[in-house]
């Protein structure tokens, strides 16, 4: 749950959003923060997924090689999917990441099937909001991926109705979550600072651009919580030793990714639409989502002592 850790990076975004409104940075620039935040953080804290399978890259044995295979051809699989199918896997994206995001943001119990559906659909409502609230910049890349023959103007009519829907959702879920809080959460006090965390992102969504929000969001607030989890889940000290450490372990494999991504951005990428560099980065951050999520949620955060 990482209270104190959520209370820093919660301030941090605040900041961000404050600034982004006064200092007026052009999209360019906003995409390089964006770049640098996946570099720094999101791309290493995906490539921990070997690492949490038991270390078994490190022993080199037939079952470590199997399971680099298997990552590898899901990572395929994926790759082919959003090549012959883009707004299928587009969509499928959204339900993977939105169970994801909904996972890491979650501060409750996780033991039973309605735990996981509550923060699922928690996690599909946040997106659906921030993507609407921000549907003119999130447009650039979603007509340019799915190919769309609906209009700008109809999308953008969608996102106006779209945006209080998935607030007042995520309203009812938090009041119903109040009701049975005892059930939900280990303790009440963590239902409240809940409510306090999504007051924040909420501020955040609304006051900073959609790369800066993003960037922040994924880069920064999601991945610096999953090395955390991480952490916990192998009862590493929280010391600057121990951050070196996962970073370190994840270097080998964020290097592949980042090769990867290059590479597939070289081949496909147009001169003639410059939306289509922040389209691949994304198709490129999505194939590597699938095998990834099978990965993380193996861990979990049970012990409320894990909440401090």
């Amino acid at each position: 749950m990482q209270l104190k850790l959520r209370t820093w990076l919660l301030l941090m975004g605040a900041l961000l959003a404050l600034l982004s409104n006064w200092i007026v940075v052009s999209e360019p620039y906003q995409f390089k923060l964006l770049l640098f935040s996946m570099i720094l953080f999101g791309v290493p804290h995906g490539a921990l997924d070997l690492y949490i399978e038991g270390k078994t890259m490190q022993s080199g044995d037939i079952k470590g090689n199997t399971v680099l295979l298997k990552y590898l051809l899901n990572i395929l699989a994926y790759a082919l999917l959003w090549y012959f199918f883009p707004l299928i896997s587009l969509i499928l994206f959204i339900i993977i990441t939105a169970y994801h995001f909904g996972e890491i943001d979650w501060i409750g119990k996780s033991d039973h099937l309605i735990h996981k559906v509550f923060y699922f659909f928690l996690g599909m409502c946040w997106i659906l909001y921030f993507l609407s609230v921000n549907v003119q910049s999130a447009l650039k890349i979603f007509l340019y991926v799915g190919e769309s023959s609906v209009s700008q103007e109809q999308w953008v009519a969608v996102a106006k109705f779209l945006s209080p829907i998935t607030l007042g959702i995520i309203i009812l879920f938090y009041l119903t979550l109040f009701i049975y809080r005892k059930y939900f959460y280990f303790r009440s006090s963590h239902y409240y600072y809940s409510v306090l965390q999504l007051v924040v992102l909420l501020l955040i969504c609304h006051y900073s651009t959609l790369w800066i929000g993003f960037g922040f969001y994924f880069g920064l607030w999601h991945s610096i919580l999953s090395f955390d989890k991480i952490r916990l889940n192998f009862n590493m000290p929280n010391s600057s030793i121990s951050w070196m450490k996962l970073l370190k372990q994840a270097m080998p494999f964020s290097i592949m990714a980042w090769i990867g991504m290059l590479f597939i951005m070289f081949m496909f990428y147009s001169s003639k639409n410059a939306t289509s560099l922040v389209t691949l980065l994304f198709i490129t951050l999505s194939v590597l989502t699938l095998p990834h999520l099978q990965v993380f949620t193996k861990l979990k955060l049970k012990s409320p002592d894990l909440a401090k």
